[in-house]
């Protein structure tokens, strides 16, 4: 396990920072590029160990991290951020150049980490699964948590571009954590108190769980690129309206009310009608024919039942 708290550390001098045209530098940039975290994650190591601390190669050192180590270190490396910001940049002007690096390196961190793990969930990758099995409920509400108070201390001037890909990953958390909470083990229902003795009520006939949702039950779905990207702008509209910017807020208002009047549920949750449209399009000729009675008194009657009780209409007769 990579030890974060080496990433804590004053930023007092320039002879602190490396180059670009380093050999050292180049070095790291080019593993990370390649896709080669750890070995881009021992490479800055090497050099924090010789008290050189290089922000724009900070975010390729965490994110390493969570390659090496996955979804339960997440929450450590946004409070590493976080307090990383509080030491050294909170209150620098906007034009600083320490400012200017380190946006430039959380930016790319938090858009990298939003489409690696939108790929791997996306994929149910072996990868994917052995994250999910280590995630918990506690965990990933920590990560909202941190990822929150990071937001807030991105939200001044200066880091325009490293807030907005945080935003990104906000929901996705906040979705991850859902699910988590919908597959956490009910706990059995509790015995009723034990009541004085009555004659033996025959046994009702058990009844299976129903196949149907109840209103406040937690629903899990997963949406397409189309309600990432809306869930995206409803999150810039936000923002703007928070900076003020109404005239950017208007031309996002303006997309999403045109994307409102004109949505179509089956382009923003393709599997939830995947198996309706399978099925249909095997049993269309037998649909077919009683499609050809709607105008008879049998149709409606039935129309009218299952607007009524949905559970009794679908019961075996």
């Amino acid at each position: 396990m990579r030890d974060l708290s080496l990433c804590v550390r004053p930023f007092e001098t320039d002879s602190q920072r490396l180059e670009a045209h380093d050999p050292r530098f180049q070095r790291v940039t080019e593993l990370a590029q390649g896709g080669k975290y750890t070995e881009a994650a021992d490479a800055v190591e090497e050099l924090l160990a010789e008290n050189l601390f290089e922000v724009r190669l900070l975010g390729y050192y965490l994110f390493a991290v969570l390659h090496e180590e996955g979804m339960p270190r997440l929450g450590a490396i946004l409070e590493t951020l976080a307090e990383l910001i509080r030491r050294n940049w909170e209150g620098l002007p906007a034009r600083d150049k320490r400012t200017i690096l380190l946006n430039k390196s959380v930016t790319w961190l938090f858009q990298t980490l939003f489409d690696t793990l939108s790929y791997h969930q996306t994929k149910k990758d072996e990868r994917w699964q052995g994250w999910w099995k280590a995630s918990t409920v506690a965990q990933a509400a920590a990560a909202i948590q941190k990822a929150q108070e990071l937001q807030a201390l991105l939200s001044v001037p200066g880091y325009r571009s490293g807030s907005e890909a945080l935003a990104k990953l906000l929901p996705w958390l906040r979705d991850l954590h859902a699910q988590l909470v919908a597959n956490m083990p009910q706990d059995p229902p509790a015995l009723p108190p034990q009541q004085e003795e009555h004659e033996p009520e025959p046994p009702a006939e058990p009844e299976g769980p129903s196949p149907f949702l109840k209103l406040g039950q937690p629903v899990q779905l997963m949406g397409s690129a189309h309600l990432v990207d809306l869930c995206n702008k409803l999150k810039a509209f936000e923002l703007l309206i928070e900076r003020k910017e109404f005239q950017k807020a208007a031309l996002v208002s303006d997309d999403i009310l045109a994307t409102l009047e004109g949505f179509d549920p089956r382009r923003f949750f393709p599997d939830l009608f995947a198996s309706f449209g399978a099925l249909l399009n095997k049993h269309v000729r037998d649909i077919q024919a009683h499609w050809e009675s709607k105008n008879s008194t049998e149709w409606k009657a039935l129309a009218q039942f299952y607007q009524v009780d949905l559970e009794r209409f679908v019961r075996p007769e």
